[in-house]
């Protein structure tokens, strides 16, 4: 359907959904810096390396990683959901 037509029709219904594209569009940003920021780091302590024992905050971050991308994911499909 028209994106036009829709708004004319019913403009409260896509103003709103509109509204929760741009927030879910931001939280997607955020989460993509984050992942980045973990992913440099664990590349610049693996390059450094350890002696016997993997770091624990080296274990969290990989973990947060697994996370992020899953809230991505989740993002992802909210806003096609919505759209």
């Amino acid at each position: 359907m028209n994106p036009f037509v829709r708004l004319y029709e019913a403009p409260v219904e896509t103003l709103t959904a509109a509204a929760y594209v741009a927030v879910l569009f931001g939280a997607l940003v955020v989460t993509w810096w984050a992942l980045g920021r973990n992913l440099l780091y664990l590349r610049d302590q693996y390059q450094n390396g350890w002696k016997y024992l993997i770091p624990f905050w080296y274990t969290v971050r990989a973990a947060a990683v697994a996370v992020l991308v899953a809230v991505d994911l989740l993002l992802i499909g909210a806003i096609i959901y919505v759209l």
